[in-house]
């Protein structure tokens, strides 16, 4: 049942026995497109220079900062990109709905988007009904006369406080201090671990508002997965863009040492790319959706000199500097042609760590990865003909590969551990009260994955921040493996 529906809603209603939409409504099918913003114009207006550098020729990342469009290479990668994304989508169209074919999924494309009726006329929808309609609908088809049917999302619905009272606070403090799920004890377990958001350094960050991956936190479950002698198989089900090449490669260590023990499987879900890709091709096993984004095996860094800024605003810096380059990650400044070197050599190394290591995990020489890294960015669908992944199919079908790799059968009934076990709000409070050797009060990060109210913020604010955790703050990381770009399908 849709009210209303772009691409994306249209795209999972598809898969359904039958669609029925508000009489109302609007199917707004009209097609992909990808819009980048450049900002080196703005940039120039406040006398900010982009100090940035990449490594692999589709390693993107860097030209808003640097180029007032696309170069050559970050067109025909987005292209190839969206092309891909778009077949799926048609044949996705195709193989839902009876009587449209491809070819006919792809002139509605062009034609729409549709109002109810039009959507109806061109088969798009089985029906077009009010939701009240809908239920008496499937009450008169139903052989039971007491059947119930539910309000969408009426029981998972939360809504935010009111923080003006004391009930309100009292929410609050329920919201951040959610009731534990009872773990699996059973002899035979699989165990799940979410990697979801931005990789970062193991920092503290107040409130952050975004999902991050942290070795810390990973290392403690593949610890626990590695050790349990209940535990026969490990699924890695990883959303992430990348992010600190340090962190990244510290997680992979993680796979590769539990990959040793016992089998591990990854997931990829909607992007595992860059670092996503990094802690991921250490598994003896890559599960990837079609419309997965991932590879971009590549690197880029740098800094923002911001010199013109601050003299612009009246500010002047003195430095007074020991060492050759004891001025590298100063913002006074770009870097001189030495530090220049020693940033070109640090991300070569970094980048060939990282193609060396794919070859490794993926049974290919240096050279045939080196290929297809170069930064690219590729489906899922696309990555599995490269052989970057092995199979597509989603969590279901990666959980049943981990089964079976376990050495048991479809019918062998295995519980399902998720690590790592989320703990109280207060717990994590006190633990890092604790650990803070400096003694002030730190809210720890992982508040950010699993509190309602610190997602509120947004994506486009997440994505934010991580990018100021990744590069705003003095001996930061200065080179990442992270997707240059967020990409949402409207």
């Amino acid at each position: 049942y849709l009210e209303s529906g772009g691409n994306a809603e249209y795209l999972l209603a598809a898969t359904m026995d039958r669609v029925v939409l508000m009489p109302a409504g609007s199917l707004n099918l009209t097609g992909l497109r990808a819009e980048v913003l450049f900002y080196k114009g703005l940039l120039d207006k406040l006398d900010i220079e982009a100090d940035m550098l990449a490594m692999g020729k589709y390693k993107s990342g860097v030209e808003p900062y640097l180029r007032d469009g696309m170069s050559d290479e970050f067109r025909e990668s987005m292209t190839t990109l969206l092309d891909d994304l778009y077949t799926q989508l048609l044949n996705h169209i195709a193989e839902s709905r009876d009587g449209i074919s491809t070819e006919d999924a792809s002139d509605l494309i062009d034609r729409g988007p549709f109002t109810a009726e039009e959507a109806k006329q061109e088969k798009l929808v089985d029906a077009l009904q009010y939701y009240d309609e809908l239920v008496e609908t499937l009450k008169a088809a139903s052989e039971d006369e007491d059947v119930q049917v539910g309000k969408p999302g009426s029981e998972r619905e939360r809504k935010v406080p009111d923080m003006n009272s004391f009930a309100g606070l009292m929410q609050l403090f329920s919201m951040l201090n959610p009731p534990q799920r009872a773990q699996a004890t059973a002899e035979n377990q699989i165990a799940l671990i979410y990697a979801s958001g931005a990789i970062l350094p193991d920092i503290d960050a107040i409130f952050a508002p975004m999902s991050m991956i942290t070795p810390k936190t990973l290392k403690k479950a593949f610890e626990k997965a590695r050790t349990d002698d209940s535990i026969h198989a490990v699924v890695l089900r990883i959303d992430s863009p990348g992010g600190s090449a340090l962190a990244s490669d510290l997680i992979w260590r993680e796979v590769m040492l539990t990959q040793r023990e016992k089998p591990v499987v990854v997931s990829m879900g909607n992007v595992a790319a860059s670092g996503g890709y990094y802690i991921a091709m250490a598994a003896g096993t890559i599960v990837a959706q079609p419309s997965t984004l991932t590879g971009s095996i590549g690197v880029f860094g740098g800094k923002l000199n911001l010199k013109g800024l601050y003299n612009k605003a009246g500010l002047t810096k003195e430095i007074i500097a020991h060492g050759q380059n004891a001025t590298l990650y100063s913002d006074y400044g770009g870097f001189t042609p030495t530090e220049r070197e020693r940033v070109k050599k640090m991300m070569r190394t970094v980048y060939e760590d990282f193609v060396n290591k794919a070859a490794v995990g993926r049974s290919k020489s240096f050279d045939d990865i080196d290929e297809i890294a170069q930064g690219r960015v590729w489906t899922g669908r696309q990555a599995k003909e490269l052989g970057l992944v092995d199979e597509l199919g989603g969590l279901e079908d990666a959980l049943s590969i981990a089964k079976k790799q376990a050495g048991f059968t479809e019918d062998d009934k295995l519980n399902l551990i998720v690590l790592p076990k989320q703990r109280p709000f207060f717990e994590q409070l006190i633990e890092q009260m604790i650990e803070d050797t400096e003694g002030s009060i730190q809210l720890p990060r992982q508040l950010a994955s699993s509190h309602p109210m610190l997602s509120m913020l947004g994506k486009q604010s997440q994505y934010l921040f991580a990018w100021l955790s990744l590069f705003g703050f003095e001996g930061g990381t200065q080179v990442v493996t992270i997707l240059p770009y967020d990409i949402s399908i409207r």
